[in-house]
């Protein structure tokens, strides 16, 4: 389907003040499976193994009976900062299972932190050991955690967004970070070192440096030992979680 048609869609749909909608202006492609009803827009964007959804829909039925059609893996984010009763009652009627809650913390206690050896930003020829890095720890899911494709990641580093914690020429842990005008993005973070929290104030110095105000991050509602450490350095909860349900068939 065409990607102006799609956005007419999406323009039309958000007309009709849809009772459901987890579309926040995602970048569409002409890759992307479209469907589209009377009250339900369907946007199924690919990742490797599964489908993320998108949803604007003003009835339930409607859209029960869509995401029903849909074959393969797939998944949905809901975000939001209140009761989420009409989305679960949605995705129980669609066979869609909750597999994680993540919750966004902001922090503007920016300033330097204890300096473990020298910031050291990825290089290029680093990229596949970094995304191994991420990709075979156990520690994420590739359904909650978007982690980064091998060439967002090759983006990444070029842009410097990327730093490493190398111990006798091998990458213990990574730290993946975006920065929009004073405000610093925490993408994703590893480090099997001794000195785990390295990476983290590595970060904090150089946004110190760089004099941005705001740090935001994603946490799993479950990792209460990477949650107290962020606290521990300032770090509040804004109220707005992120929920992620699955449907394999």
């Amino acid at each position: 389907m065409d990607k102006s048609k799609v956005e007419e869609y999406v323009t039309e749909m958000y007309s009709l003040k849809p009772l459901y909608s987890n579309y926040f202006n995602q970048p569409l492609t002409s890759d992307d499976y479209y469907c589209k009803t009377a009250h339900t827009l369907l946007i199924a964007k690919s990742f490797n193994d599964y489908n993320r959804i998108y949803i604007l829909s003003s009835d339930l039925e409607d859209a029960a009976h869509e995401l029903n059609t849909l074959k393969g893996v797939n998944v949905v984010n809901i975000p939001s900062k209140g009761n989420i009763t009409h989305w679960e009652q949605l995705m129980n009627q669609a066979d869609f299972n909750l597999i994680g809650i993540y919750e966004r913390l902001y922090n503007t206690n920016i300033r330097q932190r204890e300096e473990i050896g020298k910031i050291t930003f990825a290089k290029t020829n680093q990229q596949n050991e970094i995304y191994d890095l991420f990709y075979d720890s156990g520690f994420f899911s590739i359904y909650t955690d978007y982690l980064p494709s091998h060439e967002e990641l090759k983006q990444l580093i070029e842009r410097e967004n990327v730093i490493i914690n190398e111990i006798d020429n091998q990458i213990q842990g990574s730290f993946i970070f975006s920065i929009q005008g004073k405000k610093c993005y925490f993408r994703a973070w590893i480090d099997k070192s001794v000195h785990s929290l390295k990476l983290l104030f590595d970060v904090y110095n150089m946004m110190f440096a760089k004099k941005l105000e705001y740090a935001y991050l994603w946490i799993n509602s479950e990792n209460k030992k990477v949650r107290s450490i962020h606290q521990l350095l300032g770090a509040k909860p804004d109220g707005l979680k992120d929920y992620t349900f699955i449907k394999q068939s």
